[in-house]
């Protein structure tokens, strides 16, 4: 009985580092829409694993490529990432639930709602 409540103890502990999102469910390419007031904004994003780290560019579809300054995995499926585009520092919060996301992107001025799904 003892050898039993210590493995259950165990595995409740281990859990949730067997939970959640990993790096290499983020890694690929995924589209995305940005819906703001004036325009609709799409296009592709593409994470890589560096190690341990994701790095990632985001590709316009008017050509721009800008690249992730910042990436993190938190918890709840959420991924948070930051790049800047004209000297202005976007900051993204979305949920990915298997092969789509929903979320926000946005600066100090307001945020805008973004969504998409994994390409590949």
């Amino acid at each position: 009985m003892k050898k039993l409540l210590i493995t259950l103890f165990v595995l409740v502990i281990a859990l949730p580092t067997f939970a959640g999102l990993k790096v290499k469910d983020v890694a690929g390419t995924w589209s995305y829409e940005i819906v703001t007031d004036m325009e609709t904004l799409t296009g592709t994003m593409k994470f890589e694993k560096d190690g341990k780290e994701l790095t990632g560019n985001v590709y316009t579809d008017d050509g721009q490529t800008v690249s992730f300054t910042k990436v993190e995995i938190r918890e709840n499926n959420v991924l948070y990432f930051e790049l800047e585009v004209d000297y202005t520092l976007l900051e993204a919060n979305i949920t990915i639930d298997g092969k789509k996301y929903k979320g926000t992107i946005g600066t100090d001025g307001g945020e805008a709602p973004v969504s998409g799904a994994k390409i590949d």
